[in-house]
């Protein structure tokens, strides 16, 4: 099979097609073929070796899939040969990958396998960040950072859904144009304004109840300036590969709630899981959930998806095609 592997750690040059003999499933397993695999942040950061607990080193890039499962061990009930099916998984830029059956959830009906690509970790990601751990409700006011890219997209629709203010940043005009029309209510351009400026000019200085941001540094030390008293900020990443600075003062003083997040850590709540699942197929069969797919590349150009990414050049969900 044709897998794209990371020889080394580096930038998107350490990506190479290569050649593989195919996975074979065993208990408990299912083999996938793959249709489509998601591009995540997190792939970028595995390939420079910031990822915590990453591989090592020759490893077949990816863990977002969306596929049909091609041959099923034993003990993998309830899943048969010719499921459509979204998983979590290790190695997912390839055309086959084995994935334990406990990480495989039906693709929706009404999503393309490019579509649903999105679903097992950006929208997964984006609703328990979200509603799980930032109980993000009716009326309140949320800043969503880069909410142009494929989780922001997610976020911006799952916060309007549940009836709050969207305030999101965005790397261009155009790309404020395309969050607006997903429901956010304030786009910000943050290359032509100050965001901690505007954040405070559109709460009249309150600040915001939840705050989500994946890009550290300065970003995430102004993100904190805009938390109103008693508000959350949500960390998912760190794509300036710089740490922020927090001083416990200002948590003390403002009641400040900080918070890191990582998806694996919620795939075992099964009462998370389920409840995360029924939204999203509500919203989806409401009309009320749109997944962005456009940046559509095929498999052989994992690495240009990769720079594209990394320059900011994409919005909505980033694919490979896999045929």
């Amino acid at each position: 099979m044709k897998a794209i592997v990371v020889s080394r750690h580096g930038g998107p040059e350490v990506l190479a097609l290569q050649e593989r003999p195919a996975p074979v499933p065993g208990a408990g397993e299912v083999l996938i073929r793959i249709k489509a695999a998601g591009v995540n942040y997190a792939d970028i950061m595995q390939c420079r070796g910031l990822y915590p607990n990453g591989p090592k080193p020759p490893f077949v890039a990816g863990f977002e899939v969306t596929g049909v499962v091609e041959q099923a061990g034993p003990d993998a009930a309830p899943w048969k040969v010719g499921d459509a099916v979204m998983a979590f998984c290790s190695g997912g830029y390839a055309e086959y990958a084995v994935v334990p059956a406990r990480q495989l959830m039906p693709k929706p009906a009404q999503l393309s396998f490019n579509e649903a690509s999105a679903i097992p970790c950006q929208g997964l990601t984006a609703y328990h960040a979200l509603i799980t751990l930032g109980r993000l409700r009716e009326g309140q006011t949320v800043l969503l950072q880069a909410a142009a890219g494929g989780l922001g997209t997610l976020m911006t629709q799952m916060a309007r859904n549940v009836g709050a203010t969207v305030i999101g940043t965005c790397g261009s005009d155009a790309k404020c144009v395309v969050v607006r029309e997903l429901g956010c209510a304030h786009a910000i351009n943050y290359n032509t304004q100050d965001f901690e400026a505007e954040v405070k000019r559109i709460t009249d200085g309150r600040g915001c109840d939840l705050i989500v941001e994946s890009v550290g540094g300065e970003v995430f030390e102004k993100s904190l300036r805009c938390l109103a008293a008693r508000g959350m900020l949500v960390t998912l990443g760190m794509a300036s590969a710089q740490t922020g600075q927090i001083s416990s003062l200002d948590l003390l003083v403002h009641n400040w709630t900080v918070s890191g997040f990582h998806l694996f850590a919620y795939t075992s709540d099964g009462v998370a899981m389920g409840r995360a699942m029924s939204d999203l197929r509500t919203w989806l069969e409401e009309g009320r959930l749109r997944v962005l797919a456009d940046e559509v590349f095929p498999l052989e150009e994992a690495a240009e998806a990769h720079r594209r990414i990394i320059a900011r050049k994409t919005s909505g969900k980033v694919v490979l095609a896999v045929s």
